[in-house]
């Protein structure tokens, strides 16, 4: 039986090839605020019937928030209790699992949260087809995490000078995930190595911003300043961003 030649220390091998790569993983995270204005008319909806916001982007995939007014059970047309979902967009050509922290609240006029839930975590899954079925703490993304009841249109009625004022509910979702740069060549300024492309998702690790309205509205970066530009001093912070999104959807 012949050995294996020492191929690691062959003699006249030459001198060894170098390499050496990279990856950087850190947190990030962004919200969105969702609109619906007219809370009263989506309680007509079927019960199973969602109401879906614009995708939002965090750690460089797609979210929505999906608002089922009279719950998710499509034999149930008066559910007590209305359901919020976080859905991860499908791709339609990779399958993805995706482990994401998520927080629901609704927020009053001022952009304050007046009614929140603990953050929870989620497996978030795309599919290829269609799959219906959920188990254990995995999410597909037709259907994505949340609360199936979430809180009670009782309790929303009395509170409606908080969380319904002028028939607007507002919802907030926050999310947390994990991002990982692609690989990346690293060594010595003087080895001629070109660097994979590093992938840059919204701005690296700070806030991703995102709104939502149920019929659209203008972006709240762009709040009316009378017609004059020389008010906009970069980009608001969250609480303003919040306001500027409330605001704007008041004056549709």
């Amino acid at each position: 039986m012949s050995s294996v030649p020492p191929l690691l220390s062959a003699p006249g091998a030459g001198k060894p090839s170098r390499s050496a790569s990279a990856v950087v993983a850190k947190a990030t995270r962004g919200f969105q605020v969702f609109c619906i204005d007219g809370y009263s008319w989506t309680k007509a909806l079927p019960g199973g019937e969602r109401i879906t916001s614009e995708p939002f982007n965090v750690g460089g995939r797609l979210w929505h928030i999906d608002y089922y007014p009279n719950g998710t059970d499509a034999s149930n047309d008066s559910a007590g209790s209305i359901a919020v979902y976080l859905r991860l967009q499908n791709t339609y050509r990779n399958e993805e699992r995706v482990r994401a922290q998520y927080k629901f609240s609704l927020l009053d006029l001022a952009g304050n949260e007046a009614y929140e839930l603990p953050a929870e975590t989620g497996i978030f899954r795309t599919t290829v087809g269609r799959n219906p079925h959920t188990s254990g703490e995995e999410c597909l993304g037709d259907t994505g995490c949340g609360y199936a009841g979430f809180i009670t249109k009782e309790d929303l009625e009395k509170r409606r000078d908080s969380l319904l004022k002028e028939d607007c509910l507002a919802i907030r979702c926050d999310v947390g995930v994990t991002e990982v740069t692609a690989a990346m060549a690293v060594g010595p300024k003087n080895v001629r190595v070109r660097p994979a492309t590093m992938i840059n998702y919204g701005g690296g690790g700070g806030y991703g911003y995102g709104y939502g309205y149920a019929g659209g509205a203008e972006s709240p970066d762009e709040e009316d300043d009378g017609g004059s530009h020389k008010g906009r001093r970069g980009e608001p912070d969250d609480k303003e961003y919040i306001r500027r999104c409330l605001s704007a959807q008041r004056r549709k």
